[in-house]
């Protein structure tokens, strides 16, 4: 592990009969090294003793491990065809500041929020826990708060500041499940509520409940853009219950933010994102289901702190931070922006 932080690595894998192999940059590099010991003994170390009953439920393993020089990673044990297999997503020591993951466009107001909802979205590894952990503490830092997260498992550690304070829990050792967990917390007097995901109907309609009822949740969300996110949370409902769901997030959504990580030219990786912020006009779309209103509101709201993921692309693109083709890739309009790209 020792090698593979030194050479900025995002993720680690190994597996039996396998060479370890490390993910920098979005590339996977083979490690010079070996497993010194079988991979189900060190499984066993760094899960604990609970390993065995999730393997033998044919269920995978979440554990956050300290690594060395003082980081930290979040650790999935499964089972494959050709035995025991482990990922480890490296985790920088400490917390970033919103300052330093390189957004087009602040987002540091969105801490400040009294209360509603936050979503980050984007796909696996695209720093959404990053973007959420920076938001979180900004707002400890920022404010007198109460922070609460519910996280599976907990990713980075968070650190009480001034009159703020912090309560991180760990589903499955702290809290049965999230739905369990978000109902406790609104007993614990939180001010802000960080979500590690919104997975299903009962978790999403008591995080919007919290957001309705005076407390700023951050959560996080599978999608790959504002807009899908916002039908995402909707399509999880049947449509018999979908009228209210729109209601419920056009009152309480605030904001979402969906980014992406690409191959910076000359090495590392690039921040491009797409900022919703849920104006007067955005939540009556909501309510009266108009997604292509909500992009258009999106498209012209650069004023009111909005960027839609084509014009972030297009930005990296002509200033050369990634390729072209990386920017092409990741767009997930290609006629927007190209119009970006010519303007």
């Amino acid at each position: 592990m020792t090698r593979a932080i030194g050479m900025g690595a995002s993720d680690v894998h190994v597996s039996e009969g396998d060479p370890p192999m490390a993910r920098v940059h979005g590339r996977l590099v083979p490690l010079d090294a070996a497993i010194s010991e079988p991979l189900l003994e060190l499984a066993r170390s760094t899960v604990g003793p609970a390993l065995d009953a999730r393997l033998a439920q044919k269920a995978s393993a979440d554990v956050s491990v300290d690594l060395p020089g003082g980081a930290r990673g979040r650790v999935n044990v499964y089972a494959t065809s050709r035995g025991l297999a482990m990922a480890i997503r490296v985790l920088a020591d400490r917390v970033p500041t919103l300052g330093s993951l390189g957004f087009p466009i602040a987002i540091d107001d969105l801490g400040h929020l009294p209360n509603g909802l936050v979503l980050v979205t984007g796909a696996t590894g695209s720093g959404k826990s990053t973007t959420l952990a920076a938001l979180a503490q900004h707002a400890i830092e920022s404010r007198s708060v109460v922070c609460v997260t519910l996280e599976d498992p907990i990713e980075y550690v968070l650190s009480s500041h001034g009159s703020s304070l912090v309560r991180q829990r760990q589903i499955g050792r702290d809290a049965r499940d999230f739905a369990t967990g978000l109902r406790d917390a609104l007993r614990e007097d939180p001010d802000v509520l960080l979500i590690g995901e919104m997975r299903d109907p009962e978790s999403i309609q008591l995080a919007l409940t919290a957001a309705e009822t005076g407390h700023l949740v951050l959560a996080s969300l599978h999608s790959r853009g504002a807009v899908s996110a916002i039908e995402r949370v909707i399509d999880t409902y049947a449509p018999e219950r979908q009228g209210q769901i729109r209601v419920m997030l056009a009152d309480s959504l605030r904001a979402v933010v969906a980014q992406r990580l690409l191959p910076r030219e000359g090495g590392g990786r690039a921040l491009a994102a797409e900022v919703l912020r849920v104006t007067a006009s955005v939540a009556a779309s909501i309510r009266d289901a108009k997604p292509a209103s909500i992009k258009s509101a999106m498209q012209a709201g650069r004023g009111e702190g909005m960027i839609p993921l084509e014009r972030s692309l297009a930005d990296l693109a002509k200033r050369r931070v990634v390729s072209l083709e990386a920017a092409r890739g990741a767009a997930n309009d290609l006629s927007t922006f190209t119009q970006y790209m010519t303007a």
